[in-house]
C-alpha cells in the first residue's frame, strides 16, 4: 500500500540538519511545480570554512534553484541553477559540500545521502533521508509548496 508523507521545505531540510530550523543565512524558500528555490544571505554565515567566508565577501547574496530532472530506485537528482555575481553552481557547490557532509553526519545519515557533485547536480537518497518511513520510495516531487514523497511503509 502507498503511504505519502508532505512536507513543508522547511521540513525537508531538517531531514538533513542537526538542527530542526532553517540555517540563519536563509531569507527565503519556497518551491512548487518541480523547483525548490532558495535566497540566502551569506553575511549572515557565523561559522564557516575560510573559503565561504571569502566568497561571502564578494557575493554576499545567493539566489539558487533546484529543480528535479529524475528520480529512480529512491534516488532524487535536482539540477542546480544559481545567481551569485555570475559564478555558476559548478563553482558554488564544492564551496557547501563540506559544510553538508558534516551536518548530514550530525544527522545520523549515511555518506551518500546527500551529494553535491562538481556537475552542478545534487543526489538525494530519499530513503535515507526518511529514516525508515519507508522500505521503498516510489515517488518524489514539490508541489503546491510542499515536497511529496510516496512510497511503501515500513511495517510497524
Amino acid at each position: 500500500m502507498t503511504h505519502v508523507v508532505v512536507l513543508s521545505p522547511e521540513e525537508a531540510i531538517a531531514l538533513v540538519r542537526p538542527r530542526k530550523s532553517l540555517p540563519s543565512f536563509v531569507s527565503e524558500l519556497t518551491c512548487d511545480d518541480g523547483v525548490i528555490s532558495v535566497t540566502a544571505d551569506l553575511r549572515r554565515l557565523t561559522y564557516a570554512p575560510l573559503p565561504v567566508k571569502i566568497a561571502a565577501k564578494a557575493v554576499p547574496v545567493v539566489h539558487a534553484s533546484a529543480k528535479l530532472t529524475s528520480f529512480w530506485q529512491n534516488i532524487a537528482v535536482l539540477q542546480v541553477d544559481a545567481d551569485a555575481a555570475g559564478l555558476p553552481a559548478t563553482k558554488l557547490l564544492p564551496l557547501a559540500s563540506g559544510t553538508v557532509a558534516k551536518m548530514a553526519h550530525k544527522s545520523g545519515l549515511p555518506d551518500h545521502a546527500v551529494q553535491l557533485r562538481k556537475d552542478g547536480t545534487v543526489s538525494l537518497d530519499v530513503l535515507a533521508l526518511m529514516r525508515g518511513t519507508f522500505t521503498e520510495v516510489t515517488g518524489f516531487r514539490f508541489e503546491g509548496g510542499k515536497v511529496i514523497v510516496e512510497g511503501v511503509a515500513r511495517e510497524a
